[in-house]
C-alpha cells in the first residue's frame, strides 16, 4: 500500500533541535486507486460525475450518496443519486419539491460560501437533530448524518456531492472530514479541467416554478395572519433553531420568542412544529410568486367545505 502522508501542525513546547510532528496518513488501497484511476480516464465524459462520487466514497464509505446542482434562482437540479433509504416509502426525489430552502447546507451555499467538504452537525442549527424538518425529511430515508462536498462553479451555481450515512451505520468522524479535505485539491483542479473539456451543465427546466413557489412560501407564509416578528420567529423554527438562539438572532430575549412561538399557534391554529411543518409544505404548490399573495391564505380557501 502507498500513503499520502500530510504533515498537521500541532501545538509543541519548544525544544531544542529538531521538531518532529505526528503524520496523518491516506491509505491508498486498491479501492482508492482505482478510484482515482477511473476519474482520470474519465475527464471530459459523461461518466465524470460519477468518478467524483467513486473517489469520495473510496476515502470517506457512505451509505448513499449523490451529485446535486445547487442554484441561486433555481431549485437543485439532481445528476445522480445512489439512494439506499431504510424506509423506502419516501421518493428519492422528495428533497427537490420543497424541503431544500430549510436544508442547513443550501442556507449555506446561498450565503456564499467556498469550495469545501462541510458535515452537517458543524452547520445546522443548535435544534436541528430534534427539528420536524430533521424528524419529517431526514428520518423518513433513515439518513441519520450526512456530508457536503461543495464545488463553487460561480457566484449563483455550485456542483454538490452528498455523502449519506443512516441509522444503522457509524456517524462520520473529524478523521472523515480530514479525509476529504485532503484530496479535496485534487478533485477540485479535475473538476476544473473537465469543465474545460466538457460541454456546460445541464440547467434545471426553465418552465419548472417549484423554486419560485418556495421562494415565494419562504416570503409570504402566514403573512396575513402573523406579524413581521412573528414571521422571523416562524422560519427560524422551521429550521431547527431554538428559542435561545432565535432570540440571539433577533437580539431579543427568549422569553420574548416563546410569547411569539405560542402566539404562531393560536393564530394557524395548530399545536406543533410537526402541524407547522406540514402546513408549510402544503402551501407550497399555491404560492403565486407573480401575485406575492400569502399562499396559506390560499390553501386554507381550497380546503374550505362546500356549501350546500
Amino acid at each position: 500500500m502507498l500513503a499520502l502522508d500530510v504533515r498537521l501542525e500541532v501545538g509543541m513546547e519548544p525544544v531544542k533541535g529538531k521538531v518532529y510532528r505526528p503524520a496523518l496518513g491516506l491509505m491508498f488501497d486498491d479501492k482508492v486507486i482505482t478510484a482515482f484511476s477511473n476519474l482520470w480516464r474519465c475527464l471530459g465524459n459523461a461518466d465524470f460525475s460519477t468518478a467524483v462520487m467513486d473517489v469520495l466514497d473510496a476515502v470517506c464509505p457512505t451509505d448513499s450518496c449523490g451529485v446535486l446542482v445547487f442554484y441561486t434562482q433555481r431549485k437543485p437540479l439532481s445528476l445522480l443519486h445512489r439512494f439506499n433509504p431504510v424506509d423506502r416509502k419516501v421518493s428519492a426525489d422528495i428533497y427537490s419539491t420543497g424541503p431544500y430552502a430549510l436544508d442547513p447546507q443550501y442556507r449555506l451555499f446561498l450565503a456564499g460560501c467556498p469550495t469545501g467538504a462541510y458535515w452537517l452537525r458543524d452547520v445546522a442549527p443548535d435544534d436541528f437533530y430534534s427539528s420536524e424538518y430533521y424528524e419529517t425529511f431526514y428520518s423518513k430515508t433513515g439518513v441519520a448524518d450526512s456530508v457536503d462536498v461543495l464545488w463553487r462553479i460561480d457566484e449563483d451555481s455550485a456542483l454538490v456531492f452528498f455523502m449519506q450515512r443512516n441509522i444503522h451505520s457509524s456517524e462520520f468522524t473529524a478523521a472523515d472530514l480530514t479525509a476529504l479535505n485532503m484530496v479535496l485539491p485534487i478533485l477540485s483542479e479535475a473538476l476544473a479541467k473537465h469543465y474545460q473539456l466538457a460541454a456546460a451543465l445541464p440547467l434545471a427546466n426553465p418552465d419548472d416554478k417549484t423554486h419560485q413557489q418556495v421562494e415565494c412560501t419562504l416570503s409570504h407564509f402566514a403573512s396575513s395572519l402573523l406579524t413581521k416578528r412573528e414571521r422571523d420567529v416562524l422560519l427560524y423554527m422551521l429550521r431547527g433553531y431554538s428559542s435561545a438562539l432565535t432570540a440571539e438572532k433577533l437580539n431579543t430575549s427568549d422569553g420574548t420568542v416563546k410569547i411569539h412561538r405560542k402566539n404562531i399557534y393560536r393564530k394557524l391554529e395548530i399545536g406543533s412544529q410537526a402541524e407547522l411543518f406540514s402546513l408549510f409544505i402544503n402551501c407550497i404548490p399555491f404560492a403565486r410568486p407573480e401575485e406575492n399573495t400569502d399562499p396559506l391564505q390560499l390553501y386554507q380557501q381550497s380546503h374550505q367545505p362546500l356549501r350546500t
